[in-house]
């Protein structure tokens, strides 16, 4: 179809209609993303001591390297040449492409969920290490095996299309006018597929907006008992739970900010609207980022943390002054077994490295 036409509207069923830039940008932000989530890995690797944090966020940042490699910087180069701009690809090469952004699609927000997952272990449920070990490779797996299912699933249905700038598997029809099984060669009967896998993608950033609430009211909870026996503790409790607020807001914000602008193309093209230039742009701005949005959040610390600090030197460093503070004050500071939440014999350090523990916790966790 030719661009000029008069019927040109800018729909996800017409992504020739944008115009070339449209198709550039996420090469761009791509590239971004793809350097952000290497280095990420690369300092998920170099831990000296890694815990599940940093396998499952190594995890989301490999997920995240074949997102931003083969979804948003080959993009158009995949799709049907004339579908787009900078489209030189066939049938088959838009069918691998839908392929991999399928396992993406669920694979990264479940990945996420998984993270969510370990950190309600931790600190809700004070799981230990040894009891995390039990659970920890399904955390990995299933998300994988989620995406990879249903990425076989469209492909065996033909149900992989082209889409803006690049493949996947849209609730439209290719080629757009065809109104058969035989003149449709890609996602005839679309919407018996599409919405099931639809909903099933939006399940996983529910689930870390509703666990990164539960996290959030549990340490509230927790640093409000560690304050009735702590002379200390109440000095820094407020500072504390704003940190954590902040940390969950900025961990489910990553997640909305990737998935905000497809939803609304979504909606719109469904509601039969021609789909506004500025959405296509925000859209290819700020869907490619997941990356980017990572490696910021990991790298954000407060209270003197920095790159090269390790977990349990940053809780030794933090958790000094107050130590010698509490023993002080133990003489005249009664303390109820109720209030003893972690099993060291020494009752004032471990209150105050539980409180100091589910701060850091829940930064790594953002």
């Amino acid at each position: 179809m030719d661009p000029s036409a008069s019927d040109c509207t800018f729909t996800s069923e017409y992504a020739w209609c944008v115009p070339a830039y449209v198709v550039i940008i996420p090469k761009i932000t791509g590239a971004i993303s793809l350097i952000c989530s290497a280095y990420l890995a690369k300092l998920m690797i170099s831990e000296e001591k890694k815990k599940p944090y940093h396998r499952l966020l190594l995890n989301i940042s490999i997920a995240d390297v074949l997102s931003s490699s083969v979804v948003h910087i080959i993009g158009s180069w995949m799709m049907p040449a004339g579908t787009a701009p900078l489209s030189r690809g066939n049938l088959d090469t838009c069918d691998a492409q839908g392929f991999v952004v399928q396992i993406i699609l669920i694979t990264i927000p479940y990945l996420n969920a998984s993270l969510s997952t370990y950190y309600n272990l931790i600190i809700r449920y004070n799981w230990s290490d040894s009891q995390i070990a039990k659970v920890e490779k399904n955390l990995h797996i299933i998300p994988w095996l989620l995406g990879v299912l249903f990425s076989i699933i469209v492909l065996v249905a033909k149900q992989i299309v082209p889409g803006t700038w690049g493949c996947w598997f849209g609730n439209t029809q290719y080629p757009p006018d065809c109104d058969s099984v035989e003149t449709c060669v890609r996602g005839w009967n679309s919407s018996y597929y599409f919405w099931p896998i639809f909903v099933i993608i939006l399940l996983g950033p529910l689930y870390v907006a509703g666990s990164m609430y539960l996290v959030y009211s549990s340490t509230r909870k927790m640093e409000r008992r560690m304050t009735r026996y702590s002379v200390n503790a109440s000095q820094n409790s407020s500072q504390r739970s704003r940190k954590v607020m902040e940390q969950s807001l900025l961990f489910s914000a990553a997640l909305l900010i990737t998935l905000a602008f497809p939803l609304v193309e979504i909606v719109i093209a469904e509601l039969g609207k021609p789909i506004p230039i500025w959405i296509h742009v925000v859209f290819a701005l700020t869907n490619p980022l997941q990356g980017f949005y990572n490696l910021l959040i990991h790298l954000r610390r407060g209270n003197g943390f920095s790159l090269a600090c390790k977990v349990p030197r940053c809780f030794n460093r933090e958790s000094a002054e107050p130590k010698k503070s509490l023993q002080q004050t133990s003489a005249t500071t009664a303390v109820p077994n109720s209030a003893i939440v972690h099993t060291n014999k020494d009752t004032t350090t471990s209150k105050h490295i539980i409180s100091s523990s589910v701060s850091f916790a829940l930064e790594e966790a953002a």
